[in-house]
């Protein structure tokens, strides 16, 4: 059975197929609409989120590369999005041999959203591949050509007050994206949002083999904790264990557990030294160039205070 909702600009939208099911509450799942010959997508969001939205929209009025919503109906508390084509996640999952200036181009307007959503002093905190939304095109030439690229999905967004780092009772955001502090909800800031891009940079370029899990439940069965499998991969590829993020922790037991996970992954560079990041090549990951390396081993420094921001990354040479 189809529903048609108004929205607060009088438009009326059709509510059609499920895009992404909830898995706890049904109501808050999101779908597909309809108006006339456009398609948008519906976002059935809490009261608290929606009134962060509703704050976001006015702060980032005219943003092209932040997804605000378009339209929303109060009453139902949900939100209008403009349609896109592909989530970035979906788009290398379907085609893996995506136009490789076209995916340089994908990061490249994701940095400035960050960039803007930093400048205005907010932490995004979930930066991720399924995050980052993308239109695209075939030209007349058969070329895969990208029209339009958007940051989404602020729910867990946030400022700080003075600047000080984040720090929340459990780990918040995607685990398999958070940066190394972010796995210990400890020290939260700006260079954690860089840490996560970077890893999307990574995975982008071709390389998402070496970082995402694939069996959770075989990690589970044998006493492994995300979380721990994820932190030695971060020790593995960008170690070794640097002071400064110990100092950013600052939780004894989160200290004491990244330095036996420092131990293990030393143990295994000495083995195999290859696994390092910087000891990459075009045979893990053929976009994986000289320059897109030297510029994504400043951004997953493993010691936040020396990571680049933002700003920074964007006038990296590989641009």
């Amino acid at each position: 059975m189809t529903s048609t909702i108004a929205g607060a600009s009088g438009r009326k939208y059709v509510q059609g197929s499920v895009l992404q099911r909830h898995p706890k509450n049904p109501e808050l799942s999101v779908y597909q609409a309809e108006c006339g010959s456009e398609s948008f997508v519906f976002k059935r969001v809490s009261e608290s989120f929606f009134n962060l939205s509703q704050n976001l929209k006015s702060e980032f009025a005219g943003s092209r590369r932040l997804r605000m919503h378009i339209d929303y109906n109060q009453e139902e508390r949900i939100l209008v999005y403009k349609y896109l084509r592909h989530t970035l996640l979906g788009l290398i999952t379907e085609y893996p041999d995506f136009a490789a200036a076209q995916l340089k181009k994908i990061l490249r307007y994701t940095g400035e959203a960050l960039k803007e959503f930093h400048d205005k002093g907010w932490i995004h905190i979930d930066v991720k591949p399924d995050n980052i939304l993308v239109n695209w095109i075939c030209d007349e030439h058969g070329d895969q050509v990208v029209t339009d690229v958007v940051l989404g999905d602020f729910d867990i967004a946030f400022k700080p007050e003075g600047g000080e780092p984040l720090q929340t009772p459990y780990a918040i955001g995607n685990v398999m994206w958070r940066s190394p502090e972010g796995q210990t909800a400890r020290g939260v800031t700006k260079a954690s949002d860089v840490f996560s891009f970077g890893l999307v940079c990574i995975y982008a370029l071709g390389a998402g083999d070496l970082l995402v899990l694939k069996d959770y439940q075989s990690l589970v069965k044998n006493g492994v904790i995300p979380e721990q499998e994820i932190l030695l991969r971060h020790l593995l590829y960008f170690g070794p264990l640097p002071e400064g993020l110990l100092m950013q922790v600052k939780d004894e037991s989160w200290c004491d557990a990244l330095k036996k996970l420092s131990e293990m992954a030393e143990d295994i560079v000495n083995d195999d030294p290859r696994v390092r990041f910087e000891q990459w090549g075009e045979d893990v990951a053929p976009n994986l160039t000289p320059g897109a390396k030297s510029m994504i081993s400043r951004m997953t420094n493993l010691n936040p205070v020396t990571r680049p921001t933002i700003d920074e990354v964007l006038k990296h040479q590989w641009w």
